[in-house]
């Protein structure tokens, strides 16, 4: 079954505050985004993508997919996020919201593909943007997790983004933070280009130089080119800050720990 935004919206009362008009308000927007991270127009994408009618248990309703956006966007408690969700049960909060993120991490092999980067290809030799980003974790690992960026515990994604379009077209990881962004682009993602094919990123890669474009003038051949991209390395930046401050890519890993712990618990 599919549905549409004002359904979604509908759906919301009681998680936040909405009116019929609501929508188009940006205090809404702020507020919808806080609560669940992505506005009711592309939480319509991802039902439909994940078609809950058909893949989920019986009972399954729209609610419980912003249950799981609210898990991963806030990542409270499983005590405060079943209040915020309407007072349910936890037990209930958990089974719902579990299930809608898992069916969102099976969405990756759909939403975040490599032949992605060819998409408004005009025929540049590179086509994607590379970059490692340091998330922070809680829990404690050796000092080979150490983030210089932050100097705690972290994990490290690895994330590449089409020049021509925008998309998320690669992602490796999680990787201990202390790990080098260019080790880490040998590990996979260099093998996966064209054999003439060149990534853009930033000076840490200067050591890869056969295969990606670092702010070096020499690996640009006109003023324009190498500003084109300083902009697509700064929409890379853009990225890699909204991943951070959803912490996204570490949550879900938190949220797998939890079921293992869970799984085991029951056994």
């Amino acid at each position: 079954m599919l549905i549409e935004v004002d359904q979604i919206v509908e759906a919301a009362k009681g998680i936040v505050n909405v009116t019929p008009s609501a929508k188009l308000n940006r205090s809404f927007e702020r507020r919808w985004n806080s609560a669940f991270g992505a506005l009711p127009g592309v939480c319509c994408i991802l039902w439909n993508k994940i078609d809950p009618m058909r893949t989920m248990p019986k009972g399954v309703q729209p609610k419980h997919l912003l249950w799981g956006l609210l898990l991963l966007t806030v990542y409270e408690t499983e005590e405060n996020s079943a209040q915020r969700a309407g007072n349910v049960d936890e037990k209930t909060f958990r089974k719902w919201s579990h299930l809608f993120v898992e069916a969102m991490s099976f969405l990756e092999f759909d939403v975040i593909r490599w032949d992605n980067r060819y998409l408004g290809d005009i025929n540049n030799k590179a086509l994607v943007t590379l970059d490692g980003t340091d998330m922070h974790v809680q829990m404690k690992f050796s000092e080979d997790f150490m983030s210089h960026k932050f100097k705690a515990n972290g994990l490290k994604y690895e994330v590449g983004i089409c020049i021509q379009t925008g998309h998320i077209v690669w992602v490796h990881g999680p990787i201990r933070a202390g790990e080098h962004d260019i080790t880490v682009s040998r590990q996979a993602f260099v093998s996966f280009l064209d054999d003439d094919e060149m990534a853009v990123a930033d000076r840490g890669y200067r050591g890869e130089l056969k295969r990606i474009k670092t702010p070096d003038f020499h690996h640009f051949r006109t003023a324009d080119e190498y500003g084109e991209a300083a902009v697509a390395r700064a929409r890379h930046e853009t990225v890699n800050k909204r991943l951070k401050n959803k912490n996204v890519l570490v949550r879900y890993i938190f949220i797998i720990f939890t079921n293992i712990k869970l799984s085991i618990h029951r056994k």
